[in-house]
């Protein structure tokens, strides 16, 4: 299918203000000079791809990396200095979902006031207005000001109004964790049925497995020019290699430790990370609550670690990855991906994860736990198939053991 979206070349070079060293190792490493005002530095350098209709492609790299300016080039919200954009329709964009938010108005007078500047008739947005309140749950407070709705509340609202506009290309760029785990989900629906209708798509995420699960090609870009292309599932695998490379030149530092099942816990093999933050007592507890390393098939498991914290840092993750005995992924989720904001760390806290039940296979199975960098770059405390899991029951073939039961239905005229 003939491309939707073409970025042929594209580059975007900005200049340097001009800095100088402000500490005693900044001039050792630099000297005085630093970056010269008017000095040019390329954002982003020779980017070619395209899109197709009904496709969605993932772009990932760490922050500075050239991620948004790219969105902001395929939008024409800034012109490239080399290449250029070639669109076949309207471009949309879900971008900062409160830009142009008129917080002393009121809910309804932003979805008119939005839908407006999104590029719909006065009219088309009243007649989609009941959809989009339904979509954003906020019926009962449609009419207060926006300024008494609070940061999840707004964001709602604008998601809601923007995947109104029905579409033909998209851009996304962290928009996808608005609102609740329910929410979360309804608007990966939404995308995808966007994508059914032909809508092409380009989406920004530091959360890897959001782009593993919607897009079906992924663009890696590193200090502005593209490291990697092609699945998404391959582009995101030799990320992830490179973060877990970086976080493993990060050794955490101090005595070897021991897991409660008396694995030695090995700075640099299977614990690595910059060290700030620290898992420490961490526990598999089974359904009454007791630390155990394995669960009857259907059971459920509690995974239980503390914090320590050495240097306070914001906005971390919590991952969690659960392997079968050769190595391949039964199970991963982390805070972001369901949802979960986890407070500023200062050490002493108990982070729980509760599986309800566990429908694996009888077998073995080893559970990796990390604290990671908010965008990905680093773990700070990562253990790699640390701890075991051995589940019990009926043997049965492949990785899942769900619930399962038998009717015959009598034959017969």
């Amino acid at each position: 299918m003939a491309p939707i979206l073409r970025a042929e070349g594209l580059g975007k070079a900005f200049l340097h203000r001009g800095r100088h060293p402000t500490t005693l190792r900044g001039f050792v490493e630099g000297g005085w000079r630093g970056a010269r005002a008017g000095e040019q530095f390329w954002a982003l350098r020779d980017v070619s791809f395209e899109v197709a209709p009904g496709e969605m492609l993932g772009i990932v790299g760490h922050n500075g990396s050239g991620k948004s300016t790219l969105l902001r080039l395929l939008g024409g919200v800034m012109r490239p200095d080399e290449g250029r954009v070639v669109a076949g329709a309207p471009v949309n964009g879900l971008l900062d979902l409160n830009t142009g938010m008129h917080l002393d108005l009121s809910g309804r007078e932003n979805i008119l006031i939005s839908g407006v500047l999104a590029g719909l008739l006065r009219s088309e947005v009243r007649d989609r207005f009941d959809e989009i309140v339904a979509f954003a749950e906020l019926a009962p407070f449609i009419d207060d000001p926006v300024r008494t709705y609070s940061a999840g509340m707004r964001l709602r609202l604008g998601f809601a109004t923007a995947v109104h506009v029905r579409p033909r290309i998209l851009l996304i760029d962290e928009v996808l964790a608005v609102g609740d785990a329910a929410f979360q989900r309804k608007c990966i629906e939404r995308i995808d049925r966007f994508r059914a209708e032909g809508c092409a798509i380009v989406f920004i995420s530091h959360d890897m497995g959001q782009v593993e699960q919607v897009c079906n090609r992924a663009i890696w870009l590193d200090h502005g020019e593209v490291r990697a292309m092609g699945s998404a599932v391959e582009v995101v695998g030799a990320y992830k290699a490179t973060l877990m490379e970086t976080s493993r030149r990060l050794t955490p530092e101090g005595p070897q430790e021991m897991t409660f099942q008396g694995r030695a816990l090995i700075a640099g093999e299977n614990r690595i990370g910059s060290g700030e933050l620290r898992l420490d007592r961490v526990r598999l507890l089974g359904p009454e609550g007791a630390v155990t390393g394995s669960v009857a098939q259907g059971q459920g498991v509690t995974v239980q670690a503390r914090v320590d914290v050495s240097r306070p840092v914001p906005s971390a993750f919590f991952s969690i990855t659960i392997t079968d005995a050769g190595g391949a992924l039964c199970f991963d989720t982390n805070s972001q991906v369901d949802g979960v904001a986890l407070p500023d760390l200062t050490g002493g806290e108990v982070i729980e994860l509760t599986l309800d039940r566990l429908d694996l296979s009888p077998g073995s199975y080893t559970i990796s736990l990390g604290l990671w960098q908010s965008d990905w770059s680093h773990a700070y405390d990562y253990h790699a198939d640390a701890y075991a899991l051995e589940v019990s029951g009926a043997a049965s073939k492949g990785p899942l053991a769900p619930p399962r039961r038998w009717v015959i239905h009598p034959g017969g005229a």
